[in-house]
């Protein structure tokens, strides 16, 4: 049997959203994706969008299942929900391809403020399902 490997689905999703980000309204519509837990950023800097894998697991060779956590960073709250609802919504029309199965909903946009987190931020999680490559 030919073991074949998962491609990374932080890169995969990212890959997508940075497809996507030219359609979002034009002042987020350059706003750059990363796969980071905790970017660079400062109040008054660029919008940014994270992408992090929290688990993964499986059905190897078939499937595997992935729990992402996206995060929208911004100057104020409302502009962090804006951006997380503008990722969440082109993520959840994904519609498959030779590496997703499919992405769902796990969590809404919930806008947050950690006290470890200065900046504020909103996120949410979707869970990927992955064909091997």
């Amino acid at each position: 049997m030919i073991v074949q490997p998962f491609l990374d689905v932080e890169d995969l999703i990212a890959d997508h959203l940075r497809s996507r980000v030219p359609d979002f309204p034009a002042e987020w519509s350059g706003t750059p994706v990363m796969t980071e837990s905790f970017p660079e950023w400062s109040p008054g800097g660029e919008p940014k969008l994270t992408v992090r894998c929290e688990e993964s697991s499986g059905n190897y060779p078939i499937t595997q299942q992935s729990l992402l956590r996206i995060s929208a960073w911004a100057d104020d709250r409302d502009d962090a929900k804006v951006l997380a609802h503008l990722a969440h919504a082109a993520l959840l029309e994904h519609g498959g391809d030779a590496h997703i199965v499919s992405v769902r909903q796990v969590d809404a946009v919930v806008a947050g403020f950690d006290s470890e987190i200065p900046e504020t931020h909103a996120s949410f999680t979707v869970l990927v399902v992955q064909r091997p490559s």
